[in-house]
This record gives structure tokens, sequence and C-alpha cells, in this order.
């Protein structure tokens, strides 16, 4: 049984044994009424796989069963032997096997069986009975003109059967003596009582059978002249390298009789076969009786060293090989071949018994094989009773009686490109590279093992708002790069022991308890799947494949199309009329006549109904019947006469599993499904499903377009442009490419997903406060964008992504139809309340000195305007705007300078230089899609809060005098606590918690907006603030550390930066600070908006 199905293999129906094989005999000319054919087309079948046909008879004896074996094994060695030979490649899988079995077909029988055919219709037409002409006897008998038997004696009367009176109506000297002769006027049967000699006489001179004969070797003549000569030409060459390999001609010899072929080495196609042509080393001579060619014997000399060497179509043993440049020679040397041949006797004797024949060795300047097949079809229509026309093509056709119909299996199958073997192929060369390990991908497994105890996160006040358990189903190493794996962790719980494990189990199955763990890193698992884009490899791959392999896939395909074509004729599903329209097609210049049925298939509400086109061709030709080909279908090839016909087999077989399941092969997955439900409607193997609306059923029509094509029996048609077998080949390909799109998950794909999920959790916490909040509403309101847009994306992945689109189109409606509509009036009062100025609602501000830095409180009166210029700044070759700070400035403290560092941040330095710490003064969240951003190199940074805790306000300067104790510090390496554990109790201590992120060396990217207003720590108090950081040692005090402080721009229309942007801003401008101090609340913005969100009070040092 084939595991792996490919439409480039046939599966052997049964054991291969030479009484299931094509003999030689088969091919060769045999009229007799059962007529052998080993090939049966009925029985093999009809019968399952592996099981054999109950015995109704006991064994034979042994010694017959021996004899049995002994004969089948003789005949397997012979069409061993023959599938072996240089000549069989070229008729095995070509369109001449097809020619070569009309011609066996065509045939034309010989004189004796032609006239006695005749006989019988002509007496069963006359006298309504089958009689036998074998068996009928007239006398004929003379006074006058008696006859000389061999001994001498005369004979005055002769006793014929009417047969062989029939046969001398071809030699009419002979039929008009016996006429005038006496006829015993008797009845001829004692069925037909009425019958007399007299009378069949007299009919038979009526009837023209030599003329009818005559006709028939034209019309086969006319028919297979072509094929018989290259029939002939392929069983010379085959035989011509038999006698090179064995030595029988010099290798001179071999090439020199190849280049008077027009050849430079054996053919390697039939086209190179059936070209005519001539060297220019050689010259070829014929031999000719009286100007008449004598078929079957050539010469072939060399022009530089007049080395002969003569070649008898069909004959064996060495080649005759001499010197000469007579032609009275040549002559000579030509009929002492033909004579010792013993093939063509008559011509000798004729020579012998008329010495007014002629015979000479003429140049040929034409096409020998030509030449000879003419001058074979010529002898035929002379004397048809002795001239053999099937031995020069004899051996060609037994080349084609060894072609096994059966047994097809391409090597290049197993180098089809497919995602699981791929996968596997890639992920081998991982362990064997990465890790030293040379194991079976398919039976390495990672899997997330549960630990023994679990601790959930949050209370009862606050409980988690997300909880994740990671599946624990066991995936192999090829399918994790197929589904582009991630390492799964709990969220919402914290599981002790807990870990995610790669291990090996030499089942298969993915059993942990029998399994062998491996000391291998998930996550540097992970890291190397998510950096190899398999999808780009996949389809560079199929493109390679399907683009080098492309003449070997449509040689595979032409061979299977022509070994089902003669296993269809066998079967009687293919009718004479239609194997000829079939060979036709197969011509290198003959009309495209072929079409492709189709079926129509809904795709997405966005594309709307498709054609999906299959492997399945029509032959349609004017006035012919119409021909169907199914690939890999035991019955290939059905024939018809109209589209009724056509319609009533497609009714029938939809409803056969066999006959879906091969049509699919030429479908891509996306639609085996629907497909399938398609057939089985067409079939009236299954009802229809219930519409969509009960309501409305006039919908499904709508909805369901594709279900009313199939219950109606719709059919799409369109009509080849090039070969069925490149259409083949391309759709195969493009159905590759369709799959490895569905089946392979891309990072695109996971990221998608991924938020997806997380956007959907946040809606439904965000439904039933919406309904009361405005942020709330206005959040899941953003949700439900940020949802649209994700599906908007998904559906824009490659692949078909039917129900993406679907999805996408459904939540496009949803947002513009069903959240914006009904919710544009509160949507509006909710606007209009947040453009409002800000003199209307003052008096309901309060700024509180212990304000959270978790919200922001701006106020909406601009402040004056001030004078900026560019500068260089201090050390850098950076060119920044700023401004002066003078409304502070006194002796003892020095100017202070706001930079403006890009569009988004001012930077407050003294007029000394830039310290080497920063105090970022901000507001500070983050939310669910937040990422995360690297620590810069060299720089420390300290935070003043736990991750998702807001921050109470230390006040600037008492983080510039360091009065302010700092929650914790990270750089690249590590996060270390800045006081002891206990004192953080019920808090656990995770890097997460310190960093907001567990990868080490990077930190949670939080969103920064504006903490300052016009009355609490405004300009004026940074500048008072860093000025007195930088003030002189001369005026008695001076701080531990010199500080610059960063605070955030408000630009309308602008999102807000990101701690991200700031790093960047500063190394973009080549400004590096030691430290950098984040005095802002890192809390989740959700949380912070319903008040949810723990509150951090910063101890005192």
């Amino acid at each position: 049984m084939n595991h792996i199905w490919s439409p480039l293999r046939q599966d052997t129906l049964f054991h291969a044994s030479s009484f299931l094989l094509e003999q030689p005999s088969v091919l060769l000319p045999e009229h007799s009424n059962s007529r052998h054919d080993t090939l049966n087309a009925w029985a093999p079948l009809a019968l399952p796989a592996l099981r054999f046909p109950p015995r109704e008879q006991p064994l034979p004896p042994l010694a017959e069963k021996h004899a049995t074996q002994d004969k089948t094994a003789r005949i397997e060695r012979t069409l061993e032997a023959l599938r072996k030979s240089p000549g069989f490649q070229l008729i095995a899988n070509s369109a001449l096997l097809l020619e070569a079995c009309q011609l066996d077909m065509d045939f034309p029988p010989t004189r004796k069986h032609y006239v006695h055919q005749q006989l019988v219709m002509l007496l069963k037409q006359k006298t309504g009975k089958t009689l036998d002409p074998d068996t009928l006897r007239i006398t004929f008998s003379t006074q006058t003109l008696p006859a000389l038997n061999d001994e001498g004696h005369e004979r005055y009367s002769i006793d014929m059967s009417l047969t062989n009176v029939a046969l001398a109506v071809f030699d009419p000297e002979q039929f008009v003596a016996l006429y005038r002769s006496e006829i015993i006027d008797t009845p001829l049967s004692e069925e037909a009582p009425s019958l007399s000699a007299r009378q069949v006489l007299k009919w038979l001179s009526e009837t023209p059978l030599d003329r009818d004969y005559s006709m028939a070797l034209e019309a086969f003549r006319t028919r297979h002249t072509v094929t018989c000569r290259t029939l002939s030409r392929l069983g010379f060459l085959d035989g011509l390298a038999h006698r090179f390999f064995h030595g029988h001609i010099s290798r001179d010899g071999y090439f020199l009789t190849l280049d008077a072929l027009g050849l430079s080495d054996f053919p390697a196609d039939v086209a190179t076969l059936e070209q005519s042509g001539r060297g220019e080393k050689s010259e070829v001579r014929i031999l000719s009786l009286n100007g008449e060619t004598v078929p079957g014997i050539f010469q072939v000399r060399s022009k530089t060293t007049s080395h002969c060497f003569i070649h008898i179509l069909s004959a064996k043993g060495n080649v005759i090989e001499y010197i000469s440049d007579d032609p009275d020679q040549m002559t000579n040397r030509l009929l002492a071949a033909l004579n010792a041949s013993r093939l063509y006797g008559y011509a000798l004797h004729a020579l012998d018994q008329d010495a007014g024949i002629v015979a000479s060795a003429p140049l040929l300047a034409e096409d020998v094989f030509t030449e000879l097949t003419q001058a074979s079809f010529a002898e035929t229509q002379l004397n048809s009773k002795n001239i053999d026309l099937l031995k020069t093509v004899s051996r060609s056709l037994k080349l084609a009686g060894a072609v096994d119909l059966w047994q097809t299996n391409p090597a290049l199958l197993e180098h089809i490109p497919s995602a699981s073997r791929m996968a596997a192929q890639i992920m081998a060369t991982y362990l064997l590279e990465h890790h030293g390990l040379t194991l079976n991908p398919d039976h390495v497994f990672i899997a997330y093992l549960p630990g023994n105890s679990i601790s959930p996160l949050g209370g009862a006040r606050n409980p988690a708002t997300h909880v994740h358990t990671p599946d624990e189903k066991p995936i192999s190493l090829s399918e994790a790069l197929v589904i582009n794996y991630r390492v799964d962790a709990p969220q919402g719980y914290i599981d002790h022991d807990g870990i995610t494990e790669v291990f090996l189990d030499t089942t298969g199955q993915g059993v942990r308890a029998q399994g062998q763990s491996l000391a291998i890193k998930p996550q540097a698992l992970e890291d190397y799947i998510k950096a190899f884009d398999f999808l780009s490899w996949m389809t560079t791959r199929i493109q390679e494949f399907w683009g080098q392999q492309k003449e070997a896939i449509e040689q595979a395909l032409k061979s299977a199309f022509i070994h089902q074509a003669l296993i269809s004729l066998k079967r009687h599903s293919l009718k004479r009329s239609g194997f000829d329209q079939v060979v036709e097609a197969l011509a290198p210049s003959a009309p495209n006549h072929w079409l492709v049925l189709g079926f129509f298939v809904q795709g997405s509400l966005i594309d709307g109904m498709e054609h999906q086109y299959t492997g399945l061709l029509i032959l349609e030709q004017p006035g012919k019947p119409k021909v169907l080909y199914q690939p890999e279908y035991p019955e290939a090839f059905i024939e018809f006469s109209d589209d009724d016909a056509l319609e009533r087999y497609l009714n029938l077989k939809t409803a056969q599993p066999d006959w879906r399941e091969a049509v699919m092969r030429y479908v891509p997955v996306r639609h085996h499904q629907r497909l399938d439900y398609l057939f089985k409607l067409w079939g009236g193997v299954q009802a229809p499903g219930p519409p969509v609306s009960i309501l409305r059923p006039w919908t499904d029509a709508l909805y369901n377009p594709d279900t009313r094509k199939a219950l109606h029996h719709s059919l799409c048609e369109k009509k080849l442009e090039g070969s069925p077998f490149d259409y083949l080949h391309q759709l195969m390909k493009q159905n590759s490419l369709a799959d490895a799109q569905e089946q392979i998950v891309t990072c695109e794909q996971v990221s998608l997903v991924y938020w997806t999920d997380r956007l959907h959790h946040l809606q439904r916490l965000l439904v039933p406060m919406s309904l009361l909040l405005t942020p709330a509403f206005l959040t899941s309101l953003a949700a439900d964008v940020g949802l649209t847009a994700l599906s908007i994306a998904s559906a824009n992945l490659p692949g078909s992504r039917y129900a993406e689109k679907n999805q996408a189109l459904q939540a496009t409606l949803s947002l513009g139809l069903l959240q914006l509509g009904p919710q544009t009036p509160r949507l509006l009062r909710t606007l209009t309340k947040i453009v409002k100025p800000a003199g209307h609602t003052a008096g309901a501000s309060l700024v509180l000195s212990g304000g959270s830095r978790g919200s922001s409180h701006l106020g909406a009166r601009p402040l004056k305007p001030r004078h900026t210029r560019l500068e260089k700044f201090f050390h850098t070759d950076a060119l920044l705007k700023r401004w002066t700070i003078t409304s502070i400035v006194s002796p003892g403290l020095l100017p202070v300078h706001a930079w403006k560092l890009g569009r988004r941040f001012l930077l407050w330095t003294s007029d000394r230089g830039q310290a080497r710490t920063l105090v970022v003064s901000t507001h500070g969240y983050y939310t669910p899609w937040t990422a995360t951003v690297k620590i810069p190199n060299g720089t420390e940074i300290r935070t003043y809060a736990p991750h998702g805790y807001e921050l109470v306000d230390p006040k600037l300067h008492r983080i510039v005098n360091k009065n302010a104790r700092p929650f914790a510090i990270s750089n690249t390496k590590e996060n270390i606590l800045m006081y002891p554990v206990a004192a953080h109790e019920p808090l656990l201590m995770t890097d997460k918690i310190i960093a907001g992120t567990s990868l080490p060396g990077r930190l949670k990217n939080y969103s920064l907006s504006k903490f300052q207003t016009t009355s609490y720590e405004t300009y004026d108090d940074i500048a008072r603030v860093v000025g007195n950081s930088n003030a002189s040692p001369l005026k008695g005090w001076l701080p531990p550390t010199p500080m610059d402080v960063l605070t955030v721009r408000n630009r309308f229309g602008k999102t807000p930066p990101s701690l991200s942007d700031l790093f960047n801003s500063l190394s973009t401008q080549g400004i590096h600070y030691d430290r950098v101090l984040l005095v802002h609340c890192r809390c989740a913005a959700i949380s912070a908006l319903l008040r949810r969100t723990p509150v951090y009070h910063p101890p005192a040092t």
C-alpha cells in the first residue's frame, strides 16, 4: 500500500508475474477467433489487495506445477531481457506504443483468412446458415486440357474446397479455366440442399474479393506507413546496439551506421528516432532488381575508408564487413548476403529462373527506412501471399509487448517536497549542527510538564484578570517547525516545578514516561524556529523542484496516460474510435481539442464563488464522441456520445467514494471538505444542509451559491492552451504551493493570533463596565477597532484565508453598523466633554501635593513664547534648539538650558555641561500589547516602584538630593533590589516585578506622557532643581551628584512616546548617561482608569 499518494504513481493492482503482462506474441499477427491476451481487464480489479480467489479445483500434479513454473520463469527472463534493451525506453513511455497497438489491430489478415471470412458472410447472407467453406467441396473436370501431377500422370478432374476456389479469384487465368470446366452440380451441404456448386461459382465471379482485399492493404499502407517506418527504424537500432554490445559489429561500423541514419549516438527520445537525415561520412546503397527495391537489406559504406557493412533487417549474427569501391562487387555481395540469410529466397529464385532480371546496387539519396518501407508495401500489393509485412517491425512489436502497464514508480516521487518531510530534514540538520545528535526529529518531542503545586496570583480584592494554562500535548520537532512553535508558560498563577522539556521517544508516540530527556533548551529551540522562515524556504524548494523536474514529471504523466489508454481499451470502456482520438491528440502537430472540467466552489464572502478546475480532461472533436480522461482512476478513459451521457456518468460517479478520492488528488487541500460535500449533493447520497435563515430560506442562494450549482449539476469548462501534461504539471505545482501556505504557520500569524486573543479577553472584561463608564466605553471601542485591524491583517496572510476574510468582513461591518452607529450620540457627547476649554473645568480640578504619576492633570493655559536658537550640545556634534531659563538666574546659580530633543522631549542641563545622571520626570503606564525594550549598554536604570504599581510622587528635589530610595537597579546583566526582600512583603520578587519582563537585559517599554503643569513642577521648578544640583561648591554645599532632567513635550495629535523612543533619541544625538532614574508610574493603563492599581510610596533614605 502506498502511504504517500502521488499522481505520478500507479499502484500495483496485483503481483508482478509473466501471466499478468503483455507477451511478445500478443502484438504479432494472429487472426484466430480466440486471440490470446494475457492482460485480464476485469478479474484483478475486482479483487481486494493481497487476496486471491478461492480455488475451485484441486492443485495440479507436482510435475505439471514445476513445468508451469519453468515456463513462467523462462517468459519472465525473456521479458526482463527485453526491458533492458536500449530501444525499450523509447517505446515504453511514448505514443509510439499506442501507434504500434493501432498497427497491430489494423493489420490486414492473410489472403486465405480474408477469403474465408468473406465466404462465411456470403453464405450466411444467401442461405441464412453458418457454413464452413473449408468443408464445402466442388469437383471440376475436363476432357481436353488435363493437368499433370508431380508424378507425370494426367488428371482430368480435381476436387477443391470452396475456400481454394475463391482464392483462385486472385489469379484470373486459373479462375477462368475453372469456370469453363465441367462442374458436377451437386448440393454442397446437407444443411442447404438448394445450394449448388454452379450457383456458388457464379456468386464468386460477381464478388470483387481481389479488389476489396487490395483496398484493405492500401488503406493499411496509407494509415500506417509512418508508423511502420518508425518501428522498423527502432527495431533495427535496437538490434544494432545489441550487436555492438556483443561484438558482432565493430565500433567504426556501429557509428558509421548511425551516421548513415543521421544520428551521432543512440536516440534518446522518439522525436530523434522519427527524424530523417544523412551524415557526411557515409553513403547508403540498396539492392534493386529491374529497378525495384528489394525490401529488408541495405549497405552502408564509409566515404573515407571504403569499409562496407551490409545490414539485413531482422537477421541475426555478425554484420558482413568488407572493403570495396566497385559497384558490381557490392551488388554481388548484397545478393550473396541475401541468399545466405534465407529470408528473401523468392528474389534469388526469380533471378535464377529469369536471366532477364538485372540486379544493381544504386546509391540512395533519401532516407533508407522510408525507401525500404515503401518497397515492402509495394511487394505486398504484388505478392501478398509470400511477403511478411511485419518481419521488419517484429523486434519493435516484441519490445511493445514487454511493456508492463501496471508498474510505474518513478524515482522522483521520493523528492517531491512536502511540509512534513522538509521540516523533518531541517530539524534533523538542526539537531546535528547545534547539538551533535543524529536523531529522527519525528521521535524528538517538546512538551510542557506541570509541577506539583500552583500558587494563584492576586487576591480576592485584586484577582488576576487573565489566566492561561499551557497545553501539555507533546509536539514533535517536525510539527513544531510547521506550526511555528512557541514556548508556553502559565499566566495568572505560578506553577511550581513546571517546566518545558525536550525528550526522545523512539516509539514516535510522544509518551514522556518511556522517553529520555535531552539537553536542549526550549527557548533555544523557539529562537531557531522563530528565526527560520520556513514558508519562504518551502516556497523556494517547491518552485525549484517543479521547475527543474518539469520534463521528468510531464514524461511520467504522459507514461501513465498512455498505459491507462491501453488498459481502458482492453476493458472496453474506451472504444476503438475513442482510442484513435486519444492517439491523434498525442501527436506534436495535432490541434488542441482538450477541455478542463471544473466545479463551482464557494470561497470567502469577499472572493465569491470560484471555479475549481480538476484533473478531469475532455477530448472533444467536432462530429466525434467525447472522451473523458480521469487520472488515477481505474476507468481512466470513458467515451460519451453526448453531454447527457456525461451528466448521467457524473451523477453515478459522484456518489462513489473512490471516484471522489481520485478527483481530490488534483484539488488543493483547502477545497477538499467543501468539494466532497458538493459531490455528495451532486450524487444524491446526502441531503443539503438547512438554510442559513429559516425565516428567509431564499438567502441561502446568496450564502451558498455553490450548493445550488451542485444540485443543478452545473459544470464549468475551459479550453487548454498547451498540452494536458503541462496543465497537470502546473496544477500540481499550484496545489503544492497552496497546501504549503495552508499548512505552514508564519511568525506574523502567531503574533496576530496572540494579540487577537488578548484583545478578545480585554473586550470581555470591558463589556460590563462600558455601559456605565465612559473610559471603559472608549477603551472597548478601541479594542473593537484593534480586532478589526487584526482581522484584516490576518486576511492578508499567505494562502486562501477564507475564514479570516469572512471574519474581517464581519468585524468591519459589526464595527461600522453595530458599534459606531448606535453609539454615535454617546461618542459625540464624550468627545465634546474632552475638547471643552480648560476654563470651564478648572474649578473641578484638584492637584494634590502627593499626587500620583499615573494619570495626567494638564492645564490648557499656554506658556509664554520663548526665544530659541540652534546650538551645539556640549561635547557632541549634535545641533539642538535650546532656550535659557532666566527667571531663576541669580549670582549664586548657573544658567539652565532647556534643549529640544526632537519633537517629544525636553532635556534640562546647566550651563556647566552634561551631567552623568539623568532624571526622567513623566507619567508612565503600559498596555496589554506593550513590548519590551533593550537597556542601553553601559547604562544603569533605576526605578522607584515595582512593575504594576502606581508611584506616589517622591518630589523631584528629593530625587536629585537622593532623599528618596530607588526600588531596584537594572542593567544589561542583572536586576538588583535596593533594599532587603523582607521589606517588600507580600510581594514575590521576580525579574518581572523588577523589570516588567523576565527577559534578561530588557525592560518593559512603558509609554510616557507629560507630568508637569503650570502650577505643579513647573519649568521654573525644574530649572531651579537643575541649577541647585550644579551649584558652585564655594557657596558652602554641593549635592553628591549633578543631575540633568528630561521631560515630555505636549504635541497635539501625536501618540505618546515610549522608553524606546527616549533611548533612541539620546543615541541618535550621541548623548549617553551612566544612570537613568525613571520617576514614573509602572501600572497598567486600564487598571489605573478603573482605580484598581496598588499604590507604592518610595521610602526615604
